[in-house]
Parts: structure tokens; C-alpha cells; sequence
């Protein structure tokens, strides 16, 4: 059978299996809370700086809005930001720091069940090994890609109905961000795939996901601290700032960056995953 036939195969399973069960139940009870939760923090937010601030000025709020991603991105990106409604920013910051944790609750059983009930042996003899990691790797990032689309869509609604931004404005930015999103989860998916596929029982898979996961965000975090900006790119967000730059070279560069880091993930696991005992 092609490769890719294969891999569709597993694509569509994964697809069933996390929409279409009682985790697609969950993920859409999670989705809706989640993106409620959300929109009634940065509604709240955005009630409490209006008090605060009192009759300020649009310009001046344009202003303050531009110094203040001046101290997070560089300057061109920190202007052409400046001009994105402030509720789909800060959905933005949700999307991409709260993306790990979702993948990581999502993606520790993804290929470890399988494994330890042995049902792995009825697709490998099937399909060939490295088109089910890939299979795999490419069903949790779409089901993350989904999830992630229809909670964003939620703000979406909000910051419609709240006259935040008109629909023009809101859909353009939004599906902007969601998309500048899209290549951080995918480095993250590859991650999880790739843990999940090394240890016989999901819990084990889980914790190990979680503890790469944060020490990941540690050693970001130091390098932060320390102005080691090479080990900056070990923390797959930390590309959002290329991808969120005006200029294209940087944008393909954050693009071509992500997803290279991805291969190598997906490459690395297809590979360790070919020589196991299973």
C-alpha cells in the first residue's frame, strides 16, 4: 500500500477517536469552558483597564499598547501588533502558552496504549512504521489545531458582540494568530508523539510529557534571565516572535524553523519507534 494511503488511514482513526468518543466529548466539554473561561478573563481584564485608565485618548492607548509589546517583541513587530485589537492579543498569549499543556493532556496516550495493549502489531504488520508515527503525530496536531480554532472562535464572538472590533477586523487578526500557532503546535505535537511512543504505560508517558515540557519552559526561562538567546530556540514558543514579524524573511524563517524542528521530532521518533520491540 503507498505510504501516504497509510498514513491518511491513521490520520482519519485519530481523528475518530479523539471527536467522535468519549474524548471527543470531553475535548468538547473543555472547549467550551476553556474558551468561555477565557473570554470572561479578558473581558473582565479589559473592564478593569478602561476604570483605570478613565478618558484616555485612542492615540495615547495605541501608544501605551505599542510601548508595552516593545518590551516583548522588536520594535516593527511591536507597531504592527500595536494596531490588533487587545482581546485577540491576549488570546494570542493564551493560544501559544496554554497550547502545551492541552497537547500534553491530548497526546501522552497517543501511541502508549497501543503499545502496551498490543494493538500497535495490528497496524505495524499494515502499515510501515514510520507512516503510523507520522499518522499519529499528524491526528493529534490536527485534533490540537481544532480545538485550538474553535476556542478561539469563541473570543472571536465575544469581541464581536462586545464591540471590541468589527467582524472584518476580528476574523482578520484572529485567523492570523491561529495560524501563527499552528507550526508551535506542531513542534510541540512531535514532542508528545515522540515520548509517548517510548514508555509501555500512558501515566508513565504522561508525567515524562509533562516534566520535558516544563523543563523546557525552566531552561527558557534562564536563558531569559542570563541573555543566552541560543538556547532560547530550544523553547518551541520563543518562534512566535519570527512568525509574528511584519517582514516576510523573518516570518518564512520562523515558519521554515518551526517545522524543521518538527521533522526532526517526527524523523527522530519514526526512527526509534522502527527499531523497537513491540
Amino acid at each position: 500500500m503507498n505510504p501516504f494511503v497509510e498514513t491518511r488511514h491513521i490520520i482519519q482513526r485519530e481523528l475518530r477517536k479523539n471527536l467522535r468518543s468519549v474524548k471527543g466529548i470531553a475535548l468538547a466539554v473543555l472547549t467550551l469552558l476553556g474558551g468561555s473561561s477565557i473570554a470572561l478573563l479578558i473581558a473582565k481584564y479589559n473592564d478593569f483597564k478602561r476604570e483605570e485608565m478613565g478618558q484616555i485618548s485612542p492615540e495615547e492607548l495605541h501608544m501605551l499598547r505599542e510601548k508595552a509589546l516593545a518590551r516583548l517583541y522588536e520594535e516593527d513587530t511591536a507597531k504592527w501588533l500595536a494596531d490588533a485589537p487587545e482581546v485577540l492579543l491576549a488570546l494570542l498569549s493564551f493560544t501559544v502558552w496554554l497550547a502545551p499543556l492541552l497537547i500534553a493532556l491530548m497526546g501522552f496516550d497517543a501511541i502508549s496504549p497501543d503499545i502496551q495493549h498490543r494493538t500497535v502489531r495490528y497496524w505495524t504488520i499494515r502499515s510501515r512504521r514510520w507512516s503510523y508515527f507520522l499518522g499519529k503525530w499528524a491526528g493529534l496536531w490536527a485534533t490540537v489545531s481544532i480545538v485550538t480554532l474553535a476556542m478561539d472562535a469563541i473570543i472571536w464572538g465575544v469581541c464581536v458582540v462586545r464591540g471590541e472590533a468589527d467582524v472584518a477586523t476580528t476574523l482578520s487578526w484572529g485567523v492570523r494568530f491561529w495560524l501563527t500557532s499552528l507550526p508551535l503546535s506542531a513542534i510541540w505535537c512531535s514532542i508528545a508523539v515522540l515520548i509517548s511512543s517510548l514508555f509501555r504505560v500512558p501515566m508513565v508517558a504522561l508525567l515524562v510529557t509533562f516534566a520535558t515540557f516544563f523543563t523546557l519552559w525552566v531552561v527558557y526561562l534562564i536563558a531569559n534571565v542570563a541573555h543566552l538567546d541560543p538556547l532560547l530556540y530550544l523553547y518551541p514558543n520563543h518562534y512566535d516572535h519570527l512568525m509574528l514579524d511584519p517582514k516576510a524573511y523573518r516570518f518564512g524563517t520562523g515558519v521554515l524553523a518551526s517545522f524543521g524542528m518538527t521533522a526532526l521530532f517526527v524523523a527522530g521518533g519514526s526512527a526509534l519507534f522502527a527499531r523497537r520491540d513491540v
